[in-house]
């Protein structure tokens, strides 16, 4: 885990004590996601950057929709499942966890059309470039034997796939 996720990670606010679990798969895939690349992508897509209500990060709005497709939620339980889990919430970018909906589940149209299939695309490809390079870190570690076990219990075998909209990730 790299110092900046791994001190997001111990300073995330858990009002009910404790510490969210680094090895969590929604910490591990936060980790995978350029968010800073895909900002850039997000904020193209805004017509004026000046005109209206502030805008949504890019990581509430991507991070909804991959929560959405991985869970295979519709939009109204999604915000509800965020609101109520502090994993959901350091996923799509929170410090703390806030026992409110993040936002209302209606915004969850306007995310699909900011992040056309184009941006997706691209994002994907980033994401798996991000896999792979960590994947390539793990094999010169030392793989133990419970390991391999997890690995014929897991019926993605690692690989993450989602659909937004009209496009599968994988």
């Amino acid at each position: 885990m790299d110092e900046n996720t791994s001190n997001l990670v111990e300073q995330f606010y858990l009002p009910f004590g404790g510490k969210l679990n680094p090895n969590n798969r929604w910490v591990q895939l936060s980790k995978l996601i350029p968010w800073d690349l895909v900002e850039q992508k997000y904020v193209e897509a805004f017509k004026s950057p000046v005109k209206g209500k502030p805008a949504y990060t890019v990581r509430v709005a991507l991070g909804s929709l991959i929560i959405k497709e991985r869970l295979g939620l519709s939009d109204r339980e999604t915000t509800m499942q965020i609101m109520e889990n502090p994993y959901l919430q350091f996923f799509i970018g929170y410090s703390e966890f806030v026992d409110k909906e993040p936002f209302h589940h209606s915004l969850m149209t306007h995310f699909r059309n900011r992040l056309d299939p184009d941006i997706l695309l691209e994002i994907n490809e980033w994401i798996v470039a991000e896999a792979l390079d960590a994947e390539k870190v793990q094999s010169k570690e030392p793989v133990s034997d419970s390991d391999d076990e997890d690995d014929d219990n897991d019926p993605d075998n690692g690989q993450l796939t989602m659909e937004i909209g009209d496009d599968e990730l994988t």
